[in-house]
């Protein structure tokens, strides 16, 4: 979602706010800004609707004078797509910048009551309030640590910002609630975002602030207090991934790179923490009731989990949508266990689940792919998926590793030892189905074109068939469905006309008799049958040939060439698939 930057130190800032700019494209964005206090102490602000280049050619963005500034990618919540709306803010006298993510809830009353004290307002958003309460309490208290304090208690919501001020050059200041914000620790220069990537080139060494937690930066010193203003010692974590891996090398998009990336990205998952496997297990078998929730990809990787632990482990598992959580209020106890899974760990829906079954005294265990992550830091143990950084808006790499993480877990629980050492051999079978490329590009250069596309699949496919609509939704805009394909027959064959595609994921298991006969039907009602398979078959109009392996891969397999073909379909819909429209990575308001 929304990015922010922020730089204080000897060089010029302009150009490393730019540079990180560009590192959080990747969370989608609509405008992008930066603010710089130059030697005159004078605030210097650059905005407007747009990608970062596009900004940066318009306006001269890294030619801004200075050594402390801010910068930000917003996707919009509170007020449309216009520059006025773009970060950074200013204050009624242009003497202090801000930029923000998340909502603040009382927005509303806290701006009628600065308009009435005389402050003007520019945006429609609600984070320029921020900077209107930080010019009223400062020009009154004159420090800055007592204003942080003051303005962080009347402000309700989920949040996280960082400010400059002119009475202060080189000092720049920051807080966060509910949204992430780190800090970056470099040589006389300090960095502060939203995500680490985005001064990754400059330093490895970050601080992760916690909620109700603020910062006050110079080029020399960090000094972190909490919301009461304590004095707060944190350790510095030295974090592994490199400047390299946010390269697209010879790919012409992140999201064409990631899927790549499976066939190493698959065996990385399974290397984990001997201890940390260990204690999920324990938990898992330990639990009164086991829950699982996410969102989106992450709650198709849960639902295909509850399968697994039910089918392998004979462990029974609720999954919970987390953004609706707050309907199962009381339905958690001290003996449940609740599994959140997040690419980011950091979606507002997710973390809020977590606060609740925490609150109903459930522990809470975690799948996240960020390290450092609120969603880490909340967890009683954490798997990493160990695939480095995630670029593509749309989940690739991080959903087939969730899958083999909770793979090795449902062996593990179930003893099922000979079936758990095949599991290394993905990265070879996933390398085989990256060899399809050709073929589904072909293919999905003929049926583009489709208004509506269906996904069938049965018992531990059935998810497969949820994300791979998901995915051609995500990136190409083609209306899709996900069905069980037993349920065809309920109502949804009234949808099936000819020439309408249908994909049936259909390996060769104890489902593929009854999926191929629903295949049946569906080519009986005119339907196009693309078949997702090890075996073929007269039914199918298109087939797509996946390499034979042990049955609980299946799922894994099938993901490569969905992924596959909702990147075709975008590209010859002329979209962008590294950053669909309306969508952003990581989504931190709920």
């Amino acid at each position: 979602m929304c990015g922010i930057m922020g730089y204080v130190g000897g060089r010029e800032a302009s150009s490393i706010l730019l540079d990180g700019l560009r590192r959080l494209e990747y969370r989608g964005y609509d405008s992008a800004g930066i603010g710089t206090i130059d030697s005159k102490h004078k605030l210097n602000v650059v905005k407007d609707v747009g990608k970062v280049e596009q900004l940066a050619q318009k306006t001269e963005l890294g030619g801004l004078r200075g050594i402390a500034g801010i910068a930000h990618t917003r996707w919009a919540t509170h007020g449309g797509v216009t520059s006025e709306n773009a970060h950074p803010h200013l204050s009624c006298k242009q003497e202090v910048a801000i930029v923000h993510n998340g909502i603040i809830e009382n927005y509303l009353e806290l701006r009628q009551e600065l308009e009435g004290r005389g402050h003007r307002f520019i945006s429609e958003t609600d984070s320029e309030v921020i900077a209107h309460l930080i010019e009223e309490v400062y020009e009154r208290k004159k420090d800055l640590l007592s204003t942080l304090i003051d303005v962080v208690q009347r402000l309700k919501g989920a949040y996280a910002f960082a400010a400059i001020l002119v009475d202060a050059p080189n000092v720049m200041v920051g807080a966060r609630q509910d949204a992430p914000l780190v800090v970056g620790l470099g040589k006389s220069e300090n960095f502060l975002a939203s995500d680490a990537l985005a001064f990754i080139g400059n330093t490895d060494r970050v601080v992760f602030l916690d909620n109700r937690e603020l910062v006050l930066l110079t080029e020399k010193n960090v000094k972190i207090y909490d919301f009461a203003g304590n004095l707060i010692q944190k350790p510095a974590t030295q974090i592994a991934w490199e400047l390299g891996s946010v390269s697209r090398r010879e790919f012409e998009h992140y999201t064409l790179k990631e899927i790549h990336e499976q066939k190493d990205a698959v065996l990385q998952a399974l290397r984990q923490d001997p201890r940390s496997v260990d204690y999920f297990v324990d938990a898992v078998q330990g639990a009164g009731k086991v829950y699982l929730t996410g969102c989106g990809t992450s709650f198709h990787a849960a639902l295909l989990a509850k399968l697994l632990f039910t089918s392998y482990a004979k462990i029974p598992v609720e999954v919970l949508l987390s953004s609706e959580f707050e309907q199962y209020e009381g339905m958690l106890d001290e003996k449940s266990l609740l599994i959140a899974v997040s690419q980011s760990g950091e979606t507002a829906d997710v973390l809020s689940a977590v606060k609740a079954a925490k609150k109903m005294g459930a522990r809470v265990l975690s799948i996240v792919n960020a390290m450092g992550s609120t969603l880490v830091r909340e967890s009683a143990c954490t798997l990493l998926n160990n695939c480095g950084p995630e670029i593509g808006v749309a989940a690739t790499k991080s959903f087939t590793a969730q899958l083999m993480i909770f793979n090795m877990l449902a062996l593990r629980l179930g003893h099922r030892d000979d079936e758990l050492s095949e599991l290394w051999s993905t990265g070879s079978l996933v390398e085989k189905a990256l060899g399809l490329e050709d073929q589904v590009r072909e293919m999905t250069e003929r049926i583009h074109v489709a208004n509506d596309f269906y996904f069938v699949g049965r018992s531990i496919h059935h998810p497969l068939a949820l994300e791979g609509a998901l995915k051609l939704k995500e990136l190409s805009y083609i209306h899709a469905e996900g069905m069980a394909a037993g349920e065809l027959k309920h109502g949804s064959l009234a949808l099936i006309s000819e020439g309408v595609p249908v994909v049936v994921l259909n390996p060769e298991d104890a489902t593929y008799a009854d999926t191929l006969s629903n295949a049946s039907e569906v080519k009986a009602r005119g339907g196009r049958i693309i078949g997702v398979s090890n075996k073929p078959s007269k039914v199918y109009d298109e087939y797509i040939e996946i390499p034979a392996a042990p049955p609980v891969l299946y799922p894994v397999l099938e993901a490569v060439p969905l992924q596959m073909m909702a990147y075709y379909a975008a590209i010859s819909r002329q979209q962008n698939p590294d950053y669909p429209r309306n969508l952003a990575k990581s989504v931190t308001v709920k």
